[in-house]
């Protein structure tokens, strides 16, 4: 029976043969959306329901192409017939929990308005240990999630530590992302220039300009 590769979340599978795919089909393990391809297909990928699999019924295999010889050093070689290479797309290192880290020195800054707005005093120590406190978890909490959005995308399979580095202030974990990612150094750069912006702030507050 002819040996066909499907489409899985953007990676290729397979082979398999034709009746195990099409109980994918019938059981809705698979989107008809999904490309498929066998030998006799020819050079291209086709979404599944271009095919006879857009019934998902049960038919009965073409004769199983011929192998292809290949002659080596060390005798005769047989080789299968196999797919063309897979069109990929590379995952995209941004994320909203990378913007959101950058531009969260804005949130202190919004914070200190809001209490300046409601006639509370924001460089009372009280407030300023509740704000640094919140604003701490909170950083902590969307460099994980960021962190474990990178390892599904499949942007760090060796689940090399990212998230610790926060600690240091999303400054260090910036700078490690982008050294892991060898990119994605403009979130390091939107956090410095938020953090200028929160520190002018911060010292109009503290002159109340």
């Amino acid at each position: 029976m002819t040996d066909w590769y499907y489409e899985e979340n953007g990676t290729q599978r397979g082979p398999i043969k034709e009746d195990d795919l099409v109980t994918m089909f019938a059981n809705r393990f698979l989107s008809l959306e999904a490309r498929v391809w066998s030998a006799d297909l020819g050079a291209e990928w086709t979404p599944a329901s271009q095919t006879k699999f857009k019934d998902s019924v049960r038919a009965v295999p073409p004769p199983l192409p011929p192998l292809r010889d290949a002659q080596t050093a060390n005798g005769s070689v047989e080789f299968g017939l196999q797919p063309p290479a897979f069109p990929r797309t590379t995952p995209s290192i941004g994320s909203f929990y990378a913007v959101m880290l950058a531009y969260s020195p804005l949130a202190i800054l919004l914070a200190d308005v809001t209490a300046k707005a409601a006639k509370l005093d924001p460089n009372a120590v009280d407030f300023n240990n509740a704000s640094q406190l919140w604003w701490t978890l909170a950083t902590v909490f969307v460099a994980i999630l960021d962190a474990r959005q990178l390892f599904q995308k499949g942007l760090n399979p060796r689940r090399r530590w990212i998230a610790p580095f926060v600690l240091l202030t999303p400054l260090g974990y910036f700078w490690r992302r982008a050294a892991i990612l060898n990119g994605g150094w403009r979130y390091l750069w939107i956090w410095l220039a938020c953090t200028l912006v929160c520190l002018i702030g911060e010292v109009a507050f503290v002159f109340d300009v």
